[in-house]
């Protein structure tokens, strides 16, 4: 199911909350006495029973409420109940003329004897204990009322959820800022708890970050979970929405990690194309030697191979399926080849080997690596111009055009998508 992304960070929207017809809300003779219905309005005059099913677990819970409050903050509600759109609309209006003719006020009228609207799936929401406590949260905020409890983020992930599926994602929004929700969670997560947190912890926040407006976040997990591989996986379409998350941004983040690890590859890549040239890399001047270089590329080739990042393999029949790429942390790869030694032939060949010439282009990267997260302000300004998978790929990156201190965003996004999308990379200086 498309979601109903949020405005303020996302610009455009892809509406889930579209008021479907009658097969799957449905205006029902059901009575309300038949299970226990929660009272979100003393004054109410609808009963909406909300049912589930996931994973074979099937939920249902029942609550007395306004439907003015519900038209007047959920888009979905406000198509569903208008009166000659729907048959709901019109049921409702009916049942309504006639309770009006037999009570002084709806207050008055007993649940029992209230019209009664069936919705069903509240979307792709993680398994629940319980269902009752989910929605009433969800009609507390239609109806301008404070939630029981401080939902910790799981909970806040399928509020908004919910609150998408039925396109009422701005008075939850409106209303979670207004409370500090998010700030308070930041704001309790230690240093160490929060680089502990899991792959479905990151997503969650992540998640809430794009539905709930809190730009912070967005930045910071986007790029957590393409530095640590966290991205690129076939999800179940049953799996909660965290796992697949919404407006292309899932392809966005996978987008970025295969750039960042092409890069590094390239840089590989370009070692050993220069020690297998002609062109002399030693640099011990009038006493440079072929065998030094031959010694280094030997050394350079057990050490990539030894770390994983190489392997060998015969061109004259191969009948191997392709490797699938590097799955791990990022930072933790060029940790592993910044362990590369400073190799020497003999006391006299310093500075030939490929430390000295790698380190430094390892830090380049590294520095540009803080810089991946997707940037909430120019996604939703500019998503088509600021998005690596929509940008055209540039040719050539040179080592000459690496400026990424000292600018301001707007600047160094593109010098970012430059360097980690560019066909080819001249590293040498």
């Amino acid at each position: 199911m498309t979601s109903v992304i949020e405005r303020s960070i996302f610009g455009d929207s892809a509406s889930s909350g579209h008021a479907s017809s009658p097969a799957d809300s449905s205006n029902t003779s059901l009575s309300a006495s038949d299970e226990e219905t929660v009272v979100i309005a003393a004054h109410g005059d609808l009963v909406l029973r909300i049912e589930h099913e996931a994973r074979s677990l099937k939920q249902s819970a029942s609550f007395r409420v306004n439907s003015s409050a519900l038209k007047q903050h959920s888009k979905y509600f406000e198509r569903l109940l208008q009166a000659g759109r729907f048959g709901e609309g019109a049921s409702v209006e009916a049942q309504h003329k006639t309770l009006r003719e037999q009570y002084p006020s709806m207050m008055d009228a007993p649940t029992s004897a209230l019209p009664v609207v069936k919705v069903e799936d509240l979307g792709r929401i993680s398994t629940v204990k319980s269902l009752t406590s989910l929605c009433t949260d969800l009609l507390y905020i239609l109806h301008g009322k404070d939630t029981n409890t401080f939902p910790p983020i799981a909970n806040l992930s399928n509020l908004a959820i919910v609150a998408d599926r039925f396109d009422a994602l701005d008075v939850v929004r409106g209303y979670v800022r207004r409370k500090k929700m998010v700030r308070a969670i930041d704001g309790k997560t230690t240093g160490k708890a929060d680089v502990a947190l899991s792959d479905e912890r990151v997503r969650q926040r992540l998640l809430v970050a794009i539905m709930l407006d809190y730009p912070f976040w967005v930045e910071k997990y986007s790029a957590r979970l393409i530095t640590k591989g966290w991205v690129g996986e076939e999800v179940d379409v049953s799996a909660p929405l965290w796992w697949d998350l919404p407006s292309r941004f899932e392809e966005e983040l996978a987008y970025r990690r295969e750039c960042i690890l092409q890069t590094v590859q390239s840089l590989q890549s370009h070692f050993l194309s220069l020690y297998t040239s002609r062109e002399r890399q030693c640099k011990l001047g009038y006493d440079s030697s072929a065998q030094c270089d031959s010694f280094q590329l030997g050394e350079m080739i057990r050490f990539f191979t030894r770390t994983g990042t190489l392997q060998l393999q015969g061109s004259i029949y191969d009948r191997d399926e392709p490797l699938e790429a590097f799955p791990g942390d990022i930072y933790s790869l060029l940790d592993t080849l910044r362990q590369v030694p400073e190799y020497q032939i003999d006391r006299n060949h310093t500075h030939c080997g490929l430390r000295t010439r790698m380190v430094p282009l390892l830090d380049l990267i590294q520095d540009a690596l803080q810089y991946v997260g997707v940037c909430p302000e120019c996604w939703a300004e500019d998503r088509s111009r600021y998005a690596w998978m929509d940008a055209k790929r540039p040719l050539l990156w040179e080592r000459s055009n690496a400026r990424l201190r000292g600018q301001g965003h707007g600047n160094r996004h593109p010098d970012v998508r430059a360097f980690f999308t560019a066909g080819e990379r001249q590293w040498a200086s």
